[in-house]
């Protein structure tokens, strides 16, 4: 995949619906492994159950989120603020959003802040959680992976050998795990315990964001 002019010079003019957040990530996460990986994802497409897959390579990979239950809340609230034009509704998710402990700002919203260790107790949780739905998605595909959109850059997260971490939990269910961060992806996987790593600078990042909007 290559960044034209056109998509880094791109206008984003409305907000995502909390309906298609989801949908959005999937497709932030298929556009990052394209231009990361452009050999090994050449054929991933956007699917279902799991949400990419290549079907000539029967590879399968999951996408999610990094946000903790109230993060998934507050965003939901942001998106439902940013699409309303009446002043009581928006001020009703704003009261809501600080409520949850988060806020707002010209551009964009803030959450919690955390420490690092409740940020690995919820990446453990979001993987143990995804761990338990594995099974249903090698119907069709040998080789399933987790993909997680991190909100904090890598090198920020304190358990550097992530992957053996999350070995520990893993079981058999996945065969390999993507975590996308603000500096690039990196893949490990946990049949030969490698690592895989792409940096990306933050234009490119921000550019292959405008792919799901």
């Amino acid at each position: 995949m290559k960044l034209t002019d056109e998509i880094r010079n791109y206008e984003v003019t409305s907000a995502l619906t909390p309906e298609k957040i989801k949908t959005s990530r999937e497709y932030y996460a298929l556009a990052v492994l394209k231009y990361a990986f452009p050999d090994m994802f050449a054929n991933l497409r956007k699917l279902e159950s799991p949400d990419l897959q290549d079907l000539n390579s029967k590879i399968g990979i999951e996408v999610t989120w990094s946000g903790s239950p109230i993060d998934e809340q507050i965003s939901g609230e942001y998106q439902k603020y940013l699409n309303s034009t009446v002043e009581e509704y928006k001020e009703k998710r704003l009261e809501i959003i600080k409520r949850l402990g988060g806020d707002i700002d010209e551009f964009s919203v803030g959450f919690p802040v955390t420490t690092s260790e409740q940020d690995a107790k919820n990446l453990e949780n979001i993987f143990t959680k995804k761990c338990k739905k594995a099974d249903t998605y090698k119907k069709h595909i040998e080789k399933v992976g987790l993909a997680v959109i991190m909100d904090i850059p890598l090198f920020f997260f304190t358990i550097k050998d992530w992957g053996k971490w999350l070995s520990g939990f893993n079981k058999g269910s996945f065969n390999f795990m993507i975590m996308i961060h603000w500096s690039g992806v990196d893949i490990y996987s946990f049949e030969d315990k490698s690592y895989k790593s792409v940096r990306i600078n933050r234009e490119n990042m921000d550019a292959l964001g405008f792919l799901k909007s």
